[in-house]
């Protein structure tokens, strides 16, 4: 929402045109898919002289530009250096010291305020009033005290809730659980990498932290191109051998106590 709101400033959006941004519904503000990859950039490429379609100007939105590869972002510095008159871009980045310096030297940083962890868990609980408590805490670790973040990680546990098979011991478990998110893009990694982490700091369970390590192992993986669906198998394979997950009549969730055995 950060990244629409300085869009729609720079464009001159105002009004029911403001909304449009706000909404992602703007005719002349483009957004980009995370991770952002060179065939995004290239997308970007082949639309820098076309004219405002509802005047005033024009925005790109890159989205989290912490979790580009290198290549994107050397392609991108190329575009930024020199950009068309009346086009504005717009990126967020959660580390800005992952970023390649001389791409970050072409943009202006505006270091957006931080709010509490009981502020974003309010927030989220507001917004989605069924939610567990849980979930929306772990939502709430992964954002860091930054609200979009949290929204994203939110929104990837709700769907890992609505569709994540349930781990009952069979041997193509992995299998249908890779399935089950093979339509929800990397958001949902985003969702299990907040769990993981708040699991841990609440119990000192060890198995949370390895969960959690796979977990950024997963993601590392899939911004070196990695196959995602063999990169999603291999995780819950990894995630069900810890004895992380269980998926039962309340939803999904992670277990906060050792299976016997374990």
């Amino acid at each position: 929402m950060a990244a629409r709101r300085s869009a729609a400033e720079l464009i001159g959006a105002i009004g029911d045109r403001e909304d449009l941004v706000l909404e992602g519904r703007h005719a002349d503000v483009m957004e980009l898919l995370d991770p952002l990859r060179i065939e995004h950039v290239r997308e970007v490429t082949s639309g820098l002289a076309r004219p405002p379609l509802l005047g005033g100007g024009r925005a790109v939105l890159f989205g989290e530009l912490t979790g580009a590869t290198r290549e994107a972002q050397n392609a991108l510095l190329r575009i930024v250096e020199e950009p068309p008159e009346g086009l504005a871009y717009v990126g967020e980045a959660a580390r800005t010291s992952d970023l390649v310096p001389t791409l970050l030297s072409r943009f202006a940083v505006e270091r957006l305020p931080r709010i509490s962890h009981g502020e974003v868990v309010r927030i989220l609980v507001q917004e989605h009033q069924d939610v567990d408590m849980d979930i929306a805490g772990a939502a709430a670790r992964f954002g860091q005290g930054y609200l979009d973040p949290a929204r994203d990680a939110m929104a990837a546990l709700l769907v890992l809730a609505e569709k994540l098979p349930a781990d009952d011991g069979s041997p193509d478990w992995f299998v249908r659980a890779a399935e089950s998110v093979e339509s929800s893009g990397q958001t949902w990694l985003n969702g299990l990498a907040g769990t993981f982490a708040a699991r841990y700091e609440a119990t000192a369970d060890g198995r949370f932290l390895s969960a959690w390590q796979r977990v950024e192992e997963a993601r590392s993986a899939l911004l070196r191109h990695a196959n995602p669906r063999l990169a999603a198998e291999v995780l819950f394979v990894q995630l069900s051998d810890l004895g992380v997950l269980r998926h039962g009549a309340g939803g999904w969730h992670t277990v906060s106590q050792r299976r016997e055995g374990v």
